[in-house]
């Protein structure tokens, strides 16, 4: 089979506004000086993330990372243990040794890759204070169910939503639901600041304590009310994600489009799985990953890509196995380390070209019959 080299094409990129707005609004920023505090423009990006996140009050702070540090501190969760999945990016179990907390890794679900709820059950003790849960690639979490266990039991739930905007549960967008969720604004993200964060909460009381957490912990009067951090989002990214926030609709429509394509020029190619969309969900696919047969047809893919200019990525790296976590692994995790030697993020963003998946497709099968040749001839 003769395949067409494709150019080279990273795993993901900002989907942006046209210039000329953005620029217009930095000579704005340059006249009046106000470059943060939280002015104009991290007021609008808050008003617009209303209806973007289902949440009648959503704030914005520096980034996710912060964000979460932050609502951790703001729900007051007393010392204790919080279950935690260890497929997820290291921010979501940084923020609880931030605030002492202990992190209890809980395995995944094999086809949804989020947190497997009947894994948290069996973890939870009278140390248990919280559930901190990932809207994994996109896909949202099984809301209800860890809604449910944790009023159940008293634990505060708080949802690692980096990836969620764009997702749905119910009907409703992610920051819906738990006692918090944090969104990232980030330059891999579907909406993009460049830098910057947007959290939601349920207790208004926890949310005005957010409000102050993430800006040293006073507001005006210089009186610190609590121990905070500098949270504060600058006007110029509030600025860019204020006017990404407008795009959403769109990056999910294209994003949508383009998982049916990759998956229709895929289906021939023996083996291959797809994160599983449960029934009421809408995924964000802020990453599209595959998982392939074994380990030996990821490389082989891998490799393949490579070869052709084609960008992948092997995530999440399992926080269990991370160097700072390693002393808090107590059992075994064999859904989450079987995803890890399994599962590539190909490309995906909103001006990937329909010819470009479609190569990319054919380099990814034909590492994948490669494996399977080797196999065969050994």
């Amino acid at each position: 089979m003769t395949v067409t080299p494709c150019r080279l094409v990273p795993t993901t990129r900002p989907h942006l506004p046209a210039r000329e707005e953005f620029t217009a609004i930095v000579e704005e920023l340059f006249n009046t000086r106000m470059l943060s505090n939280f002015s104009k423009y991290s007021r609008l990006l808050e008003e617009r993330a209303v209806v973007a996140l289902d949440h009648p009050a959503p704030l914005c702070v520096s980034s996710c990372d912060i964000g979460l540090t932050l609502a951790w501190k703001a729900l007051q969760c007393p010392p204790g243990e919080v279950i935690v999945p260890s497929f997820t990016f290291c921010s979501t179990v940084n923020a609880l040794h931030w605030n002492g907390l202990i992190p209890v890794f809980a395995d995944v679900d094999p086809e949804t890759y989020c947190v497997d709820v009947d894994d948290v059950r069996r973890l939870i003790t009278p140390r248990t204070v919280g559930i901190a849960a990932v809207h994994v690639f996109g896909l949202p979490a099984d809301i209800e169910s860890l809604q449910d266990l944790a009023a159940e039991h008293g634990l505060s739930l708080v949802f690692d939503a980096a990836h969620g905007l764009g997702g749905r549960y119910d009907g409703k967008a992610l920051g819906a639901f738990g006692d918090a969720s944090v969104f990232s604004l980030s330059g891999t993200k579907l909406v993009t600041g460049g830098e910057g964060g947007l959290a939601t909460f349920r207790d208004p009381e926890a949310a005005e304590r957010f409000s102050y957490l993430r800006a040293y912990g006073f507001k005006a009067d210089y009186n610190c009310r609590h121990i905070g951090l500098n949270g504060k989002l600058s006007e110029l990214n509030a600025a860019l994600g204020w006017l990404s926030l407008d795009l959403l609709e769109e990056a999910v429509t294209r994003r949508q489009a383009q998982v049916r394509r990759y998956r229709q020029a895929l289906e021939s190619c023996v083996g291959l799985v797809w994160q599983k969309v449960l029934p009421g969900c809408v995924h964000g696919y802020k990453d599209l990953a595959v998982k392939f047969p074994a380990a030996k047809h990821r490389s082989a893919a891998e490799t393949a890509l490579a070869a052709a200019g084609v960008m992948t990525k092997r995530y999440f790296f399992p926080v269990h196995r991370m160097e700072a976590y390693r002393g808090h692994t107590l059992r075994r995790l064999p859904v989450t380390n079987d995803l890890y030697d399994r599962l590539l993020c190909i490309p995906i963003y909103f001006d990937l070209e329909d010819q470009q998946i479609d190569e990319i497709a054919k380099h990814l099968m034909e590492g994948v019959r490669k494996a399977a040749r080797d196999r065969s001839a050994a």
